[in-house]
Parts: structure tokens; C-alpha cells; sequence
């Protein structure tokens, strides 16, 4: 005669749990959503400027200083695309041997190569040993420096300053100088030993 009221109380309790195990999952779908939210490059609107298709008519254009500088300037999506400056801050005796230097330089954009696809850029070292430094000029998406760049290993090691070509003519010659000058020319005033398109 008592068997027949446990099964109720033996049954309970298994609901209970199940009614706490549902709502563990519930968590992991707003993470996931967070880091979704994370990314400033992925959450921007669609441009009408295509990095590919411009990466094609500057690197066969015949004048690389000059005029495919001007169309860039004139057809770029500016709301969509800046431009940024790089100087890699030197440690101790860094800088002064130019094999060394060429390798650094190497390592970071290797490590930047996720990137590629949202930026146009000429990295190079220049200047003389044993005082080399390591600059460049990026165009990226947004106008704001990309959440995948930030988590480069080596960014926390650049001075990286947002350049205005429109209206700044020191940024309009250096974005000239760094896409249109060549290895051994002379670019914002120091020699240019290596330079290296990312494209």
C-alpha cells in the first residue's frame, strides 16, 4: 500500500533536473554573438570600391607616382577605406644590420597575411646602417584600425598614425613616394633598401 505514492516523488525529481539542464545552452548562443560583434571590419556595410579589381590597375599601371595616385584619390570609397602609417619602435641595436631588418620586416607581414584581403600596402626598411628603420603605408578597410590587425603579435611594436591624403599634402606625397618609388630611391628623404607590396 505504500509503493504506490513514491512513484510520483521518485519521477520529480528527474524533471527538475532536466528543466535545469535546458537553459546551459542558452549562454553559449550570446557569446557566440559577442564575438561576431567584435570584429569592426565584418559589421561594416558593403563598399562599391573594390580592393582587388584597384590592386590589379596599380600594380600594372606605368605611372605609379603620378596618375594611378590620382585615380585612386579620386575613386577610392572613403568612408569605407583609410590609410595608416607604420614605424616599427627599434629595441636595443635593432635596425643596424640590413639582413636582420629584412627578416623582421619579413615576419611581420607573414603574420599579417590574414589581412590581405582588407588591405592595400608598401612596407620597406630604409634609411642607412646601422640606423634602419622599418615604415610603411596601409590602406585598410573602415576608418578604423581593423580588430584583425590588433591581433597581429608584433602590432604593439609600431607607432601607427591614420593619414589623410585628401587633406594633408605630406601624406598625399607619402602615399606617392611609398606605392610609386622604387628599391634605391630616395622616399620622404631616406634611402629605400627594400620594399615590398601587400597586395
Amino acid at each position: 500500500m505504500c509503493a504506490k505514492p513514491l512513484k510520483p516523488l521518485c519521477t520529480a525529481p528527474k524533471k527538475e533536473e532536466k528543466k535545469k539542464a535546458a537553459p546551459a545552452a542558452a549562454p553559449k548562443k550570446e557569446k557566440k554573438e559577442e564575438e561576431v560583434k567584435k570584429d569592426n571590419v565584418a559589421s561594416l556595410p558593403p563598399s562599391p570600391w573594390v580592393v582587388y579589381d584597384f590592386k590589379t590597375f596599380y600594380v600594372n599601371h606605368k605611372d605609379k607616382y603620378g596618375e594611378a595616385v590620382d585615380v585612386w584619390m579620386k575613386e577610392l570609397d572613403w568612408a569605407g577605406w583609410s590609410f595608416w602609417h607604420f614605424h616599427y619602435e627599434k629595441y636595443g641595436s635593432e635596425g643596424s644590420k640590413l639582413h636582420v631588418t629584412n627578416n623582421m620586416l619579413t615576419g611581420f607581414l607573414s603574420r599579417a597575411e590574414h589581412i590581405n584581403k582588407i588591405a592595400f600596402a608598401r612596407m620597406g626598411v630604409f634609411g642607412e646602417e646601422p640606423n634602419l628603420e622599418i615604415m610603411g603605408v596601409w590602406l585598410l578597410r573602415g576608418t578604423e584600425m581593423p580588430d584583425g590587425f590588433k591581433e597581429h603579435p608584433q602590432f604593439e611594436y609600431y607607432k601607427v598614425r591614420k593619414m589623410d591624403p585628401r587633406a594633408n599634402e605630406e601624406d598625399l606625397k607619402m602615399v606617392r613616394e611609398y606605392f610609386g618609388k622604387q628599391e634605391e630611391d630616395t622616399v620622404m628623404g631616406m634611402k629605400a633598401q627594400t620594399l615590398k607590396y601587400v597586395k
